[in-house]
């Protein structure tokens, strides 16, 4: 008796399992039609946006002066010196919160290289900037090579390579009380996925 009212409950249960996977299909289906549709109007609307004036939008100035040149030199160090010096004479902009759509919305369509171009050399400028601290700690530098990492992270404040860089030349460096502060400030910072990079850390 009890096996014969089982089984058509558990048969029941399967096909209401089935309409509610399928109508979670289709809800997810309109979904992204609706999302796309949306990107693509958007999308429409910023291709037709006229140019507007980006002369007095503020550039990112780095300080030169805290830009550690004089350290230990080597080819590589050399290198990225002299990238950086090149960096610096470029207009540079933070766009990294804008998409492209944003960008074309907000200053027309016309701008959009242009401000492209501010953006990528600002990203290169901290890539290099890192690069530079990484090329110090390997020369054994630690004192430039965490000055580099340190400019790099008030400029952007969640840079994975450069607190791990950062981590690693006070790990070198037996700087037991930084590495416990600079640990502390990733737990505060907007870096993503924090807890995978404090592991790593924690594995030095």
């Amino acid at each position: 008796m009890f096996s014969t009212i089982r089984f058509p409950s558990l048969f029941v249960c399967f096909l209401i399992f089935i309409a509610w996977m399928h109508y979670e299909k289709r809800k997810a289906a309109k979904q992204q039609e609706k999302e796309t549709d949306l990107f693509w109007k958007r999308e429409e609307e910023a291709n037709q946006t006229r140019n507007k004036d980006i002369s007095q939008l503020p550039l990112f100035t780095p300080d030169t002066t805290k830009i550690p040149w004089d350290g230990a030199k080597n080819d590589t160090i050399l290198h990225y010196i002299e990238v950086l010096r090149q960096y610096v004479q470029m207009p540079m902009m933070d766009l990294s919160d804008y998409t492209n759509t944003d960008l074309k919305l907000a200053y027309g369509t016309g701008n959009f290289q242009t401000l492209s171009n501010y953006d990528e050399t600002y990203q290169n400028f901290l890539q290099t900037l890192c690069a530079l601290g990484k090329a110090y700690l390997e020369a054994g530098d630690l004192t430039h090579a965490a000055e580099a990492c340190r400019l790099c992270l008030n400029y952007d404040s969640k840079n994975r390579i450069a607190y791990m860089t950062l981590a690693k030349i006070y790990k070198c460096g037996n700087k037991t009380s930084l590495l416990s502060d600079l640990t502390d400030e990733i737990k505060h910072s907007p870096i993503a996925r924090k807890e995978s990079l404090l592991h790593e850390i924690e594995k030095l």
